[in-house]
């Protein structure tokens, strides 16, 4: 959740003048319009959503990398992103620490990560979750993957708003955490199926992505200079037999 700005309200006086009392409704009224908007798209649970997350999400840039990467193709495959597509509340994703997963209990039991949870309906039904991050060579938000589900969708919309969003990356699992307990929102292959103290729960480190082996260029040059070496020499001998006989 952003930081919680707290807005200074004045106590207005109702004066006499009809035409005064109606001036004071109607800015009121335009005044609230942009709080409305933003609604849709507001923060949920503990975490900051930085400005350019947020105007990422609800500026239609979410929605247009969603068509292009996800969206239905001519084979009829996909979700059909169209512009009833709408973005929901906005989570700061956390991770178990290192520390937690090694079996450490002390200290927090979860850390901030670079990505923020985002459930997404198309004609007010939910159809997933996108995850967007922060590039960090760019600097500028962009979408890291899309889940397709319903049940996701519907469970990551009503993260409650004193709680921490975990992501459980070895199950598949999300957590709403609170007061050191963990609240089970997408079972995944967790076996978590109700609130549990934290302290409790066996959690499994994730299993690192394989690294790809990258060949070293300068071998690859080194074997084709000794080649190119190879067959001038051949290429010598063969001529001086020649001119011999």
């Amino acid at each position: 959740m952003a930081p919680n700005w707290q807005t200074e309200r004045h106590a207005i006086r109702p004066r006499s003048s009809p035409a005064l009392l109606a001036t004071l409704v109607l800015a009121a009224a335009l005044a609230a319009a942009p709080v409305l908007v933003a609604s849709s798209a507001a923060s949920a649970s503990v975490g900051s959503v930085p400005p350019e997350v947020r105007a990422y999400v609800t500026g239609g840039g979410l929605m247009e990398r969603l068509d292009d990467i996800y969206g239905e193709n001519a084979s009829g495959e996909g979700v059909d992103f169209d512009e009833t597509t709408t973005p929901g509340p906005i989570s700061r994703v956390f991770l178990w620490t290192d520390e937690r997963l090694a079996g450490d209990v002390e200290g927090k039991p979860a850390r901030m990560a670079n990505e923020w949870a985002v459930p997404v309906s198309v004609a007010e039904q939910p159809v997933g979750v996108a995850v967007v991050w922060i590039n960090l060579d760019t600097e500028q938000p962009e979408l890291a993957e899309f889940t397709s589900g319903a049940e996701a969708a519907s469970a990551l919309a009503e993260v409650p708003d004193d709680a921490q969003l975990v992501r459980d990356a070895a199950t598949g699992a999300w957590f709403a955490l609170a007061e050191e307990v963990a609240t089970p929102l997408v079972a995944g292959s967790s076996g978590v199926t109700e609130p549990t103290p934290v302290d409790e729960l066996e959690l499994v480190a994730p299993t690192p992505e394989p690294e790809v082996e990258i060949a070293d260029p300068g071998f690859g040059l080194a074997i084709a200079v000794a080649a190119v070496l190879f067959a001038a020499i051949v290429t010598l001998l063969v001529v001086r037999r020649v001119r011999t006989v």
